[in-house]
C-alpha cells in the first residue's frame, strides 16, 4: 500500500455558471426555452402561463386550483383511467398547480418518450377532459383539506398573517381559496377559467435535460404547433402592497403545549438592486443554521427546535419573515430576542459573518441544480417574477461582490424592526398577560373556528 506523505494541492473553485440556454418562438406565439442538462435523460418541461392568480373571480376563488387538479384527470378524449394508463405507459409523471403569478402544467418523462409525453401534455391544455365526477372528486377533496388545514396552528399563523399583511387583496387569501369561494365553484368556471387563459401566447415552455440526438424544439413544435389563441387577453397582476404595521396578534388555542411564532414585514423583489446584499445580511441574521435568530433561541435559550428568518418574493413585492415554534411559558421572551436580534442587527453584519454567507450561496450554487427539475423550477420562478433569464448568474456574481458596508446599508434600507406583524399561536389565557407586559404593541385576540 502507498501512503501520500502529501496529499495533492486542491485547486479553486470554478465559479459555477446555469445551464445553457436555447430559446425559440413558434408561429401560435408559444415561447420554447430549452436547457442543457448533460446526463439528466429524465427530462423535465414545464407549460407556465402569465396568469395572475387574481385573475380568479372573487367569489370563486379556489376555481384555479380545481382546474390544475382536474387537468391531470382526464385529456384528449380519454377518461381519467385512459389518461393515467397512457402516461404510466410512457414512464411520465404529470401535475398542475396555480401559484400567486402563474399556472403550471409539467411533466416528467424518459427522453425516449419525450414526443408521447409531449403529446399527451399537449392534450392537457388544449382538450382537458373535465369530468363532472372528477370535479366533484376534486372539490370535496379541497374543501376536506381547507377543514384538515384548520387544526395545524402552523397553517392558521400563515393565514392569518397574510390576511394581516395584505388586506382586501387576493395575497391576503388563500391560494386554493377559502371553503365559501371554493363551495361555489362550478365545473363551467373550470372550464371558462381554462378557456380565457391557457393560450399559447400567454404561455412558454419551459424544458430542460440532455437532448442529445434528439431535437426538443421539433419536438415541442409537433405537439403545439396545431394550438391557437382562442380566449382572452392577458391579466395585469395585482400589485398588493404589506401593510407596514405594528401588531400582535394572538389566535387562541387552548391548552397548547407550544406557541407557534409567525412575523411579517416589508421586504423587497429579488429586482431591487438590493436584493443580493440583503440576502446575505438575512443568511447572517437568520437565514442560516449558525445564525443569530437560531443560536440565541435554539442554542442559548432552549426555546425551540429552530428559528430562522427569509426573504419572499413575488412579481410585485417582497416579505421579511420570520418562523419558529417555542415552548409556551417562553413565547413572550421569544418575540421580544427576536425584536431585539433584528433591532441590534442594524449595522452589525460583520465580514465573518458576510463571507460565510457568500461562500455558502455561491459554492453550493450547483448542488441545487443538478436535476432536470430544479432547472425548470427555477426558470419558472424567474417567468413568474417577470426577471431576466440571465438572473440566476447575474445574482451570483452580485452576492459574490456584497461586502459588509453593503450588507449593513441594505439591511438597514429593507427592514424595520419596529413595522412588524406578529402572530403567535397558543393558549391566549397563558400568553396574553405576558405578551402585553412585552409592549411591543397592544396584543389582539383571535379566536378562530376550530374542529
Amino acid at each position: 500500500m502507498t501512503v501520500m506523505e502529501h496529499p495533492p494541492a486542491v485547486p479553486p473553485a470554478v465559479d459555477w455558471s446555469f445551464p445553457s440556454r436555447r430559446e425559440h418562438r413558434l408561429d401560435n406565439g408559444l415561447t420554447v426555452l430549452v436547457y442543457n442538462c448533460p446526463g439528466q435523460f429524465v427530462v423535465t418541461v414545464s407549460v407556465l402561463f402569465d396568469v395572475p392568480l387574481s385573475g380568479e373571480p372573487r367569489d370563486r376563488e379556489g376555481v384555479a386550483g380545481l382546474t390544475g387538479g382536474c387537468l391531470t384527470k382526464g385529456a384528449g378524449g380519454r377518461t381519467a383511467e385512459e389518461f393515467a394508463d397512457a402516461i404510466a405507459v410512457c414512464g411520465a409523471d404529470v401535475d398542475a398547480s396555480a401559484s400567486p403569478d402563474g399556472f403550471g402544467v409539467r411533466l416528467s418523462v424518459p427522453l425516449v418518450r419525450l414526443s408521447e409525453g409531449l403529446a399527451l401534455m399537449a392534450d392537457m391544455v388544449q382538450a382537458p377532459t373535465f369530468d363532472e365526477a372528477e370535479f366533484a372528486q376534486q372539490k370535496r377533496q379541497r374543501l376536506q383539506e381547507i377543514e384538515q388545514s384548520a387544526s395545524y396552528p402552523q397553517h392558521v399563523a400563515v393565514e392569518q398573517l397574510n390576511a394581516a399583511l395584505f388586506g382586501a387583496a387576493r395575497a391576503a387569501r388563500p391560494v386554493g381559496g377559502a371553503a365559501d369561494t371554493v363551495a361555489q365553484v362550478e365545473r363551467a368556471d373550470m372550464v371558462a377559467y381554462a378557456r380565457q387563459h391557457f393560450q399559447p401566447s400567454q404561455a412558454t415552455v419551459v424544458a430542460a435535460g440532455d437532448f442529445a440526438g434528439v431535437d426538443p424544439f421539433e419536438a415541442v413544435s409537433e405537439a403545439f404547433a396545431g394550438w391557437q389563441h382562442v380566449g382572452g387577453d392577458r391579466l395585469p397582476g395585482e400589485a398588493a402592497t404589506v401593510v407596514a404595521d405594528r401588531r400582535v396578534l394572538l389566535v387562541d388555542w387552548p391548552e397548547a403545549p407550544q406557541a407557534t411564532v409567525r412575523v411579517g414585514g416589508r421586504g423587497i423583489t429579488r429586482n431591487d438592486a438590493r436584493w443580493p446584499a440583503m440576502f446575505v445580511a438575512n443568511f447572517a441574521v437568520g437565514g442560516s443554521f449558525s445564525s443569530r435568530l437560531n443560536t440565541v433561541l435554539r442554542e442559548e435559550k432552549g426555546y425551540t427546535y429552530g428559528a430562522n428568518s427569509g426573504l419572499d418574493t413575488g412579481r410585485h413585492g417582497g416579505l421579511f419573515t420570520v418562523a419558529t415554534a417555542v415552548r409556551s411559558d417562553a413565547a413572550a421572551e421569544s418575540v421580544g430576542h427576536i425584536v431585539s436580534i433584528l433591532e441590534a442587527a442594524a449595522g452589525t453584519i460583520n465580514a465573518d459573518e458576510t463571507a460565510t454567507a457568500i461562500r455558502a450561496v455561491t459554492d453550493s450554487a450547483a448542488l441545487g441544480f443538478e436535476r432536470a427539475g430544479a432547472v425548470v423550477g427555477r426558470v419558472e420562478m424567474l417567468l413568474n417574477e417577470n426577471l431576466p433569464l440571465d438572473h440566476v448568474d447575474a445574482n451570483l456574481s452580485r452576492i459574490r461582490r456584497v461586502t459588509p458596508e453593503s450588507a449593513n446599508e441594505a439591511y438597514a434600507g429593507v427592514l424595520d424592526p419596529g413595522s412588524l406583524i406578529f402572530v403567535v399561536v397558543g393558549d391566549a389565557a397563558m400568553l396574553r398577560p405576558s405578551l402585553e407586559t412585552l409592549a411591543y404593541a397592544p396584543v389582539d385576540v383571535i379566536s378562530p373556528p376550530r374542529r
